[in-house]
């Protein structure tokens, strides 16, 4: 007589434990992943030439694979698509990459981390707007709080003039990103959840692609000068980080629970800050320990609550 177990599939919540681990590592990971890039290649033709190929990957792997879903869209669907991907990519992930060359990666996450905080601030102003309970307010407080740490000059006058240009520019890149998961809500579209995304993508990277034109990115650019560490960077990018990243969010926004989506808002930035501190030997001053302490608690303080639903399911958050 012989024994014989059946097998059993991987459970269900093995794979959703895989999937909020591989975001976590992913999304925290494109903050390194665009600083390596940068090292020799320029910023908008990063972003521009990400995201129209992620977009266009997408986009096929949808309408090769799930055909039924499929739907090219309509003239409204793209207009909705320009309207947030121009708000998300290039307002929001074009601004963060233009500003890690001016500021470390850790201190670059941290402060687009604070995205989450500006969008339940808008969601507040805007008109008959939700108002924020007394948590809430707090959790406000200390973000804001924590990005008066974050903006401590450094000791060289020229780095510092730099460092508050890319820091403001992390700023406008947050209240972008926020602006646009605000109106995305809005949005109504057919078809699989990964075409609003693909259509996003590339309107957002074909209007990246005429920022590089028009700021003459690719006057000064070679092909042949990039290295092989910004090519692993940018495939980074585009596989781990666009493609894998969000089809995977996407998944987790499915199967699991609101509160769980939302602890990639805040272990994405814990995860950019230590690898900013091991990996890419960024300095991890009184300053920046602090800010990154008052940010990560903010953002957990707010998004630990029930009512945090809406701003978790528009907010997947990766450089």
């Amino acid at each position: 007589m012989t024994n014989s177990s059946p097998s059993h599939p991987v459970h269900l919540s093995t794979w959703i434990t895989l999937a909020f681990a591989y975001v976590y590592l992913a999304w925290g990971g494109t903050y390194m992943a665009v600083h390596v890039a940068l090292a020799t290649m320029p910023p908008f033709i990063i972003a521009g030439c990400r995201f129209l190929l992620g977009g266009g990957i997408l986009l096929a792997l949808v309408a090769l694979f799930h055909r039924t879903d499929f739907h090219w869209g309509n003239r409204r669907e793209w207009q909705d698509a320009t309207v947030v991907g121009s708000m998300l990519l290039v307002g929001g992930n074009g601004a963060v990459v233009w500003a890690q060359q001016y500021v470390p990666t850790g201190i670059a996450a941290l402060m687009f981390g604070s995205m989450p905080l500006c969008i339940i601030f808008f969601d507040w102003v805007r008109p008959n707007g939700t108002v924020p309970s007394r948590r809430t307010c707090l959790g406000l407080a200390l973000g804001f709080a924590g990005l008066c740490i974050l903006f401590w000059p450094s000791s060289d006058e020229t780095s510092s003039r730099r460092e508050i240009l890319g820091k403001l520019a992390l700023l406008f890149a947050a209240c972008s990103w926020s602006a646009g998961a605000i109106y995305s809500r809005h949005v109504h579209a057919q078809g699989s959840p990964l075409l609003p995304m693909a259509r996003q993508m590339l309107a957002g990277g074909a209007a990246l692609f005429l920022i590089s034109l028009l700021h003459r990115d690719w006057n000064h650019f070679s092909v042949a000068q990039v290295s092989v560490a910004s090519w692993m960077g940018f495939g980074y990018l585009v596989i781990f980080g666009s493609l894998l990243g969000f089809t995977t969010y996407l998944w987790l926004m499915r199967v699991s629970t609101p509160a769980n989506v939302s602890t990639i808002s805040y272990v994405n930035l814990v995860v950019a800050v230590m690898l900013g501190w091991t990996v890419g030997h960024e300095p991890m001053t009184l300053h920046v320990f602090l800010g990154a302490l008052v940010i990560v608690g903010s953002v957990m303080l707010v998004l630990a609550k029930k009512s945090a639903r809406a701003t978790v399911n528009a907010t997947p958050q990766e450089a």
